[in-house]
């Protein structure tokens, strides 16, 4: 006879917990849902389709429904994810070992499959419009060992070829194949830690994919996309988000006042204006571009407004990505100088140029762009700042529809964390380029295809020099990043673009 039998009260506590019951039960308490509330400044335009775009801030998301192959750690290293091992047979092979119980938020098994699928799609003409396609465009196919091993054949030497697999990230091959990218943007199935209920402009809702390899520790995450910083700002304090993401000093400093917490780290890129070179302007001028950098006031720039968070800019690399060169001296404040150049240049009495400016993705990039401008006003030149959002700029870079004669974008080494990886877009090596230079095409392709570590080091600091004696950009400062947290979120760590989703938490 059943123990439970004799003793109602003990067979009524035992139906309860199985019915998710607590009438009548004392002490009984059913754990409610957790629902983490991110706010971004806009969503990903290609919602679930992560080839389209590689920067902030669409890349934040995309870490919450997928995975790459590898991840680069904060000290610069390559670490196993979906891939826990690489060998390099020979200067076009490497076999790659996959991280074997991995499954889909579809069930399906992640397998060697989902590797050939997507270099097979990075070829195919429905890849065109794909920024990760063009990109890792050097893998020129991917062959199935077995359902754990697959080997990537590229084009050309690539040395560094781990440090650029966190960008490829896996889709699930049959749900990819049936849908097509479009379709799939809207019905995405990846390894991550969410996966994707229902998406919109205003917001994604995502629930937890509890089989996931990095299973989350919150039941639901809410995106909500809200480009003004003041309005992430007043939604963590009134209670309606729990973490905001892209903001300033000014900020964090707002929502600590009121009782939350503010997070301040470092990235792998550097902020710049940029130029178009191939335009009939002044800045076409070595002598004007230089003029430009020596008006700058950089120190003001990071003390005044970025809090002391970050250091000034003297090359397109920051200090933590391989390749960054020391010796490069920094760009003096010196306006008098900078008058000097204009005038030598023609441009006594100044010039105006547009600049085109995305406000609100960057830490207080609004106000930077202000005092750039008043920078530049003292030594004669009008710098007229033309705003306009995101989704228009990622078109302008891939399609090459620009407004102006300049405007604002990193030199991003994120996620590969390499001085090369920026040269993919402000070089010769851009299907559209804002910047293209024949006479450092040869060192740029050699220090992408150098084995030596030495060699390879020697080739990025030379390409490094070339961009800072053009002054090819008006370079400003290595990027910070800012966050605001309620006081009972936990774990958050943001890396090389990549958000650690399943390590957050949220107390009561």
């Amino acid at each position: 006879m059943s123990p439970l039998r004799n003793h109602k009260p003990l067979r009524l506590a035992a139906w309860c917990l199985l019915l998710g019951a607590t009438v009548g039960v004392p002490n009984l308490v059913v754990a409610e849902e957790t629902t983490l509330r991110v706010g971004n400044v806009t969503m990903p335009p290609s919602v679930g389709n992560p080839f389209r775009n590689t920067g902030t801030p669409h890349i934040f998301t995309w870490s919450s429904l997928f995975d790459g192959l590898t991840r680069i750690d904060a000290q610069g290293r390559v670490n196993p994810w979906l891939a826990v091992g690489w060998t390099n047979l020979d200067t076009l092979t490497w076999r790659i070992t996959l991280r074997p119980g991995v499954t889909f938020s579809n069930g399906a098994p992640f397998t060697a499959d989902a590797v050939v699928n997507v270099i097979d799609f990075f070829h195919s003409d429905a890849a065109a419009r794909e920024v990760i396609a063009r990109e890792l465009g050097f893998i020129k196919t991917a062959r199935k060992i077995d359902d754990l091993t697959v080997e990537l054949i590229t084009d050309v030497p690539t040395p560094h070829l781990p440090r650029t697999l966190p960008l490829l990230y896996m889709v699930e091959p049959k749900q990819w194949v049936a849908l097509g990218p479009d379709g799939f943007a809207q019905k995405p199935v990846g390894t991550g830690p969410f996966k994707l209920d229902k998406p919109d402009a205003a917001g994604w809702k995502m629930s937890a994919f509890k089989q996931s390899w990095r299973a989350p520790r919150v039941d639901k995450l809410t995106w909500i996309a809200a480009p003004e910083a003041s309005s992430r700002v007043q939604a963590v304090l009134a209670d309606q988000m729990d973490i905001a993401l892209s903001l300033g000093p000014d900020d964090t400093a707002a929502i600590e006042a009121g009782g939350d917490k503010g997070q301040t780290w470092g990235n792998a890129s550097v902020w710049a204006i940029h130029f178009h070179h191939d335009k009939n302007t002044p800045l076409k001028d070595v002598r004007i571009r230089q003029a430009l950098n020596y008006a700058v006031d950089r120190k003001a720039l990071v003390q005044g407004l970025l809090g002391g968070s970050t250091v000034e800019a003297t090359q397109p690399g920051p200090r933590n990505a391989i390749g960054f060169d020391p010796t490069i001296p920094p760009i003096p404040y010196d306006p008098a100088l900078a008058k000097k150049l204009l005038a030598e240049a023609g441009y006594a009495n100044g010039f105006k140029f547009v600049v085109q400016a995305v406000i609100g993705s960057g830490p207080a990039d609004g106000a930077v762009y202000q005092k750039v401008a008043q920078d530049l006003a003292s030594i004669g030149v009008t710098m007229e700042i033309r705003p306009f959002p995101s989704n228009e700029l990622i078109r302008a870079v891939v399609e090459g529809s620009w407004n102006g004669d300049a405007f604002g974008l990193t030199y991003a080494t994120e996620p590969t964390i390499d001085v090369l990886r920026p040269m993919q877009n402000h070089s010769c090596l851009w299907s559209k380029p804002w910047y293209c230079d024949q006479s450092i095409m040869p060192t740029i392709k050699s220090a992408l295809s150098e084995f030596n570590e030495a060699k390879g080091l020697a080739l990025r600091h030379q390409v490094m020099r070339f961009y800072r004696d053009q002054y090819v950009s008006l370079f400003l400062y290595e990027m910070p990043r800012f966050a605001g947290l309620r006081a009972n979120i936990t774990g958050f760590e943001e890396l090389h673009g990549f958000i650690n989703f399943d390590q957050i938490r949220k107390s009561p």
